[in-house]
This record gives structure tokens, C-alpha cells and sequence, in this order.
């Protein structure tokens, strides 16, 4: 299913996210913008958020301080080392410690403001693989 508008976005990422705590499996939501070129993922699991910054249509860096920008007006949401292995340099983690609307309210963020991404971006699931 596509979802094309921040209302139908949010009620899709509250609903996998909210399917993905009673299945205890993974899921990626997937975005792509209005004119192609950014198709960036983010990875839901295990009340984890986990993203790499090198597929935002801005720089790494450029995404990174939205990102931290981001984390301030989501004081539950906190960068997360995983502790198994280090991160990649684009990849970050982000503690998820909310209920699902918040989660999708934090993902449609990120989407927009953290990959750079148009109020018209499209964005599907991918189930199980989070």
C-alpha cells in the first residue's frame, strides 16, 4: 500500500508499527520523492529506529544536525549505539520508546525533515525485514 499524504503516511507507519509489537517481527518503511532520485528506508524493530543518514537527498552531515535538531523535539527518542556491533558511518539508532502514533509522528519527520524529502513523498511497507 502507498501512502502519499502526511495524514494516510502516519495512520500506515502507527499501523505496521502497532502490527509489528503483536507479530515481534521487523518492518521498513520505504519513501520515495515526488520526482524520484532520495529513496531512503527507516527499520523499525525491537522499539528501534534505525536509518542511514548516506541515503538522504542532503549530505550526510546536512542530515545528521537535522537529525539532532529533530531528537530535541522528541525528548523520548535518543541516539542508540547497538550493542553487538558499531554502526556504519551513515547508519544511526534511534531508542523508540513510544506509543505507535508518536513513533509514526518521529518517522514522518524524519522522512521530511531528516532525508530531506517533499510534503508528496510516497512511502510503502516492507514487512519482516526490519
Amino acid at each position: 500500500m502507498l501512502a502519499t499524504d502526511p495524514a494516510d503516511r502516519r495512520r500506515l507507519f502507527a499501523r505496521e508499527v502497532a502490527a509489528h509489537r503483536s507479530r515481534d517481527d521487523g518492518v521498513t518503511f520505504a519513501a520515495t520523492s515526488a520526482g524520484g532520485g532520495c529513496s531512503p528506508r527507516l527499520a523499525y524493530g525491537d522499539r528501534i529506529v534505525s536509518m542511514d543518514l548516506s541515503d538522504a537527498a542532503v549530505s550526510r552531515r546536512a542530515a545528521r544536525d537535522a537529525l539532532d535538531e529533530l531528537l530535541s523535539e522528541f525528548p523520548v527518542f535518543k541516539l542508540k549505539q547497538p550493542e553487538t556491533r558499531r554502526a556504519s558511518g551513515g547508519e544511526v539508532y534511534v531508542s523508540a520508546l513510544a506509543d505507535a502514533k508518536r513513533v509514526a509522528d518521529f518517522l514522518e519527520a524524519c522522512f521530511r525533515d531528516v532525508h530531506g524529502l517533499g510534503p508528496d513523498y510516497e512511502a510503502a511497507v516492507e514487512v519482516g525485514d526490519g
